[in-house]
C-alpha cells in the first residue's frame, strides 16, 4: 500500500482538464462488494453550489455506472503516463468489461479505500468523491446537432452519457 498524502486544491501545478482530455483518469465505484473502474476522457474538475467538484461522464451501457448508481462514493485517479505500466492499465480499464471479467486483478492492482471511496492504489493522484448529483443525458439534452451526430451514432443511441457530480471530500497525492 501506497502512502499518501493530502493535497490542498490551491496548489494543484497541473491543468486538471489538460489532464484529463491528454491522458484520462480512472473513475472507480464499488457497490455490494465489487469494485470495478473505466477510464474516461470526459469530465472535468469545477465548483458547483458551493462546492468543489469533479464532473465525470459515463455511458449507460458501462458496467462502473451500473455500480456508481448503486453507490454515494467514487473515485477518480490520475496516473503518471510516462510509466509503460499505467498506459497498458488505463487501455485494459477502456476496453475490457469488468461485467465479463475482473479486469483489475487481471492488471495487478490493489484497490485500498478512503473516506469510503476505493481506489486503485497504484495512482499517483486521487480525488476522493461523494456523488451529489446524477443527470441523464438525452438526445433532447444535447443541443449541438454535430455533437449529437459524431457522438451519438446510430450504434450508440441507447448509450447516452450520464453527468455525475461529485463533491470532492479529498485531494491526495504520494
Amino acid at each position: 500500500m501506497h502512502t499518501f498524502q493530502p493535497y490542498p486544491i490551491d496548489m494543484l501545478e497541473w491543468n486538471p482538464i489538460q489532464k484529463v482530455a491528454d491522458e484520462g483518469i480512472a473513475i472507480v465505484a464499488e457497490a455490494d462488494g465489487t469494485v470495478n473502474a473505466m477510464s474516461s476522457h470526459n469530465g472535468g474538475v469545477g465548483h458547483m453550489w458551493g462546492k468543489n467538484v469533479v464532473y465525470a461522464f459515463l455511458r449507460n451501457t458501462r458496467y462502473t455506472k451500473e455500480l456508481l448508481d448503486k453507490s454515494e462514493y467514487f473515485s477518480a485517479c490520475f496516473f503518471d503516463m510516462s510509466e509503460k505500466n499505467n498506459v497498458q492499465l488505463m487501455k485494459v480499464l477502456d476496453q475490457l468489461s469488468g461485467r465479463n471479467e475482473d479486469k483489475l486483478h487481471l492488471c495487478h492492482v490493489n484497490i485500498e479505500h478512503a473516506l469510503n471511496a476505493p481506489y486503485i492504489d497504484e495512482a499517483n493522484f486521487i480525488i476522493l468523491c461523494r456523488k451529489i448529483a446524477a443527470v441523464p443525458m438525452t438526445e433532447n439534452t444535447i443541443l449541438d446537432e454535430k455533437i449529437l451526430n459524431e457522438n451519438y451514432t446510430a450504434k450508440h443511441l441507447d448509450d447516452f452519457h450520464t453527468m455525475y457530480i461529485g463533491e470532492i471530500l479529498d485531494i491526495r497525492a504520494r
